[in-house]
């Protein structure tokens, strides 16, 4: 796989759903595993029971007293309206529950064919296209410990005199909603992302979700066959990134991050995700940009001491985690936490920066979830960015002691 060309990363595992017995935790409804699925008469029962337990025990999204919207920087915000919460709560969840099962049972493959030619992971991918839908909806206390794993991990770091930046990088469903399929449409609901940006407060998190749909309108910034976004949608996400980092913290020095201006696009065939099972892309879409000027060329430590150079667009896969860089243009260090989406913006972070350590967050195996404080101590970082793809927000919510 070139550098220039990002796949899925992530392998295609079963997810770890939240045990029952955790406390304020919600038991998830059970995944549906390739060729393995609940009947669907069984699925409207279960799903009519889940409404009435769901309505008699919590509100969620309904909680205003929970409510405290995002007070950051405009910059680090998006005028996306959130989607109808009524879909998939109360009266409603038997219907929608009813045609998701329909259109998701005995897939031949585990993705979710979409209009024009895009494929989308089924929730065999970590509640994937469950979590576009906004498909069973957290209670209140999932969604506050999600809000308040981030506003503790910023306290924590906050008294080392530490940085953090929060970047969730959306999925393509949510970039190109239009592009899901047409029964689908009516079941956009409220997804996690929305609820939690609900109670986010000044929480340091950064919503490219807008931006990117604006690009959107001119070039490609996610391609039909592959869940990640172009270098091209990469680039876009980095400015607004890197705008809402200087509004945050604006005597923090940031202003030396790498820039990301398009003097041009090249279009290529996209990395397919999906070719092992005869699926073929519609056209070229993956997004090339030069950028001028680009991030400039360092260089990359792999654990066993390894060097080779980082240059855009190339970046650090997921499997190379943990890499250190060197040789960015501001005397600041960064611990960077993230997974594949996380590829395409890492020569960013590593041309900002006179020293990354980039890690795997491990959102999706709590046995291996990454001690973000710790890692900030021994990198002695300056800044603290926990990158995080979308639907990872689907997954049980992580603690500050791992």
């Amino acid at each position: 796989m070139s550098d220039t060309q990002q796949g899925a990363g992530e392998t295609a595992s079963a997810p770890n759903p939240s045990p029952a017995g955790q406390p304020g935790v919600r038991p998830r409804t059970p995944l549906l595993p390739r060729r393995s699925y609940i009947p669907l008469t069984a699925l409207v029962v279960l799903s009519a029971v889940m409404a009435g337990i769901g309505l008699a025990s919590t509100r969620g999204w309904l909680d205003a007293d929970a409510a405290v919207e995002a007070s950051t920087p405009d910059s680090c915000r998006s005028d996306l309206a959130p989607g109808d919460p009524t879909i998939w709560t109360g009266p409603r969840t038997p219907e929608s529950e009813a045609v998701f099962a329909e259109n998701t049972t005995d897939l031949p493959y585990p993705g979710i064919p979409g209009r024009d030619g895009f494929v989308f992971w089924s929730d065999i991918q970590a509640n994937n296209f469950s979590d576009m839908l906004g498909r069973a909806p957290w209670l209140d206390e999932q969604r506050d410990q999600w809000r308040d794993y981030f506003d503790d991990l910023r306290a924590g770091l906050a008294r080392e005199g530490r940085d953090l930046i929060v970047v969730v990088a959306p999925s393509s469903g949510t970039v190109y909603p239009q592009m899901l399929p047409d029964w689908a449409q009516p079941l956009r609901g409220l997804t996690h992302f929305d609820q939690l940006l609900a109670v986010s407060g000044d929480l340091p998190i950064v919503d490219v979700r807008g931006d990117l749909r604006d690009a959107s309108e001119d070039e490609w910034v996610y391609s039909a066959v592959n869940s990640h976004w172009t270098p091209y949608g990469a680039s876009v996400a980095w400015e607004s990134i890197g705008e809402c980092l200087q509004d945050l913290y604006p005597d923090s020095g940031y202003d030396g991050l790498a820039e990301a201006e398009v003097a041009s696009i090249e279009t290529q065939a996209a990395p397919n995700e999906f070719a092992e099972w005869g699926v073929e892309a519609p056209r070229d879409d993956w997004t090339v940009p030069t950028l001028d000027p680009g991030p400039v060329t360092t260089t990359r430590v792999a654990t066993d001491g390894t060097k080779s150079e980082l240059a855009w667009p190339g970046g650090v896969d997921l499997l190379e985690l943990p890499v250190t860089t060197t040789g960015g243009e501001m005397a600041k260090k960064a611990l960077v936490v993230g997974d594949s989406q996380g590829t395409a913006l890492s020569a960013f972070w590593a041309g900002s920066f006179e020293s990354t350590f980039q890690i795997r967050h491990f959102l999706d195996d709590p046995s291996q979830r990454a001690n973000v404080l710790h890692a900030a101590r021994t990198s002695d970082a300056d800044l603290v960015v926990f990158e995080l793809t979308e639907r990872y927000l689907s997954l049980q919510p992580p603690t500050i002691l791992n």
